[in-house]
């Protein structure tokens, strides 16, 4: 009888075995979908957005093809990092060619003719309506979202009225410290465009947000490389010593790029540190392409810089690294700051419509699809609206109509990427369609009628003349 019941022991701990190891197979291959279903929380979000960075201002080539789309003289290992992890953009585009209406425009996803935002004095009055702004869509979705924006902020409303919880308050270029705009002078700093206290309050929101296991929405606006130009006095030593390129030449740029890279690669290090890379989406852009005052060729081989609807006003750096997105991808998909919105929501789970009114589309397909398809927004194509002149892209062409003359500019953005060829009078019928397409776009805006808030007084021309 004893020997009976070990035995009998021992078949039941067989049998029990056997139950655990199906019981750990169909854990394992129903957990992921259980945690999705209860316990995982939404992604973390972060927007890097850079100042006036040109679309060739690091060592990461924008086309793979080209080495003239990288810089031939800056050294950003930090930006070749997230490039490596994540997927580049070859043609993006920032919302506006200056800084106010671009960073408005990618708060609500809207372009800067529909808030009617479309140039820097437009900071001093409110939106003409009333709409969400990427922290209020994402805790519509998730309430648990936690928002914060270090840096420069340039816009009318506070960050608190707009869903952020912590912020730096109403920045603008006077708070990184705008002594010239004059490209050959430099002031050296041991906190160069405020890039270290930015990242130091950057990084102590990611470990809070951590510790406490919610999800967040991290928006860091650099106030680098806008003007006036500031540098580490070890930074500017280094470059100062190195040999300058024919495109970058100036050694302060690339001390002061340098020192941007560092405070980036300081929330690259952090999110590995607290192991939140998987559950992150990492994007870096910048409000604008790149200031091409003293320096003409600065954005080469793009025509112009900031300012301008040329190519070196609107192209900027564009990337994402994240859950899903292939490593060291590139994409040749066309986007622009305000698909941003559309995307972050999609990537945060959102089954609902978004706000009433939003242009731009969700980049999330074409980020996991390793780079391919296409974003769905209301109208096909990207389109910029400003009094002075409007542009339309749409399938590789680029169309732009100067409103005092009704002068039509058409280029073929694959084979003419310096915008040194006019195909308007070669290609009428093309050029006739996309007019047309802009033209319809801006009267369904409404985008030539201002502000009803503007309230700044028009200038008598005869005032103060002496009779």
């Amino acid at each position: 009888m004893p020997v009976e019941k070990n035995i009998s022991y021992l078949a039941i701990l067989q049998i029990m075995k056997n139950i655990s190891r199906h019981l750990l197979k169909t854990v394992l291959l129903l957990g992921p979908g259980l945690a999705s279903a209860g316990l995982a929380k939404q992604p973390n979000i972060i927007l890097i957005l850079t100042d006036d960075q040109g679309w060739n201002n690091t060592e990461v080539p924008m086309i793979p093809s080209r080495a003239d789309t990288r810089s031939d003289f800056y050294l950003t290992p930090s930006f070749k990092r997230l490039a490596d992890a994540g997927m580049t953009f070859s043609q993006a585009y920032a919302p506006h060619p200056v800084c106010s209406p671009s960073r408005h425009s990618i708060q609500f996803g809207m372009s800067p003719a529909k808030l009617k935002k479309t140039s820097n004095r437009a900071v001093n009055y409110p939106e003409p309506f009333q709409t969400k702004a990427i922290p209020q869509v994402l805790k519509s979705i998730d309430p648990a979202y936690r928002a914060a924006h270090f840096g420069k902020w340039h816009m009318h409303r506070h960050p608190a009225q707009l869903g952020y919880d912590i912020s730096d308050g109403r920045t603008g270029n006077h708070t990184g410290r705008q002594f010239s705009t004059d490209q050959t002078r430099h002031w050296p700093h041991d906190d160069p465009k405020r890039s270290v206290s930015i990242t130091d309050n950057a990084v102590q929101f990611i470990r809070h947000q951590a510790y406490s296991n919610a999800p967040f929405f991290l928006q860091v606006s650099h106030y680098a490389i806008h003007l006036s130009a500031e540098a580490k006095p070890a930074t500017l030593a280094r470059h100062k010593a190195r040999t300058p390129g024919k495109t970058h030449t100036a050694y302060w740029y690339a001390a002061m790029i340098d020192d941007l890279d560092q405070a980036i690669g300081r929330i690259l290090d952090v999110l590995n540190e607290l192991q939140l890379t998987d559950s992150t989406y990492i994007f870096l852009t910048s409000d604008n392409g790149g200031t091409a005052r003293q320096y003409p060729h600065f954005n080469k081989p793009l025509r112009a810089g900031k300012g301008s609807y040329y190519e070196g006003g609107l192209r900027v750096p564009f990337f994402v690294a994240g859950p899903g997105v292939k490593p060291g991808s590139y994409s040749d998909v066309p986007v622009v700051g305000y698909d941003l919105l559309s995307t972050f929501a999609e990537l945060a789970g959102s089954t609902k419509s978004l706000p009433r009114g939003i242009e731009g589309g969700s980049v999330k397909a074409v980020l996991l699809n390793g780079g391919k398809g296409a974003i769905q927004r209301p109208r096909p194509g990207l389109h910029f609206y400003r009094p002075l002149d409007s542009v339309l892209i749409r399938d590789g062409h680029k169309l732009r109509r100067t409103h005092r003359t009704g002068e039509i500019e058409l280029y073929d953005l694959a084979e003419d990427l310096s915008e040194t060829t006019n195909l308007a009078t070669t290609n009428p019928i093309l050029a006739k369609r996309m007019q047309t397409g802009l033209e319809d776009w801006i009267l369904s805006i409404d985008a030539t009628t201002p502000s009803p808030l503007d309230r700044r007084p028009t200038r008598n021309p005869r005032a103060g003349v002496k009779r």
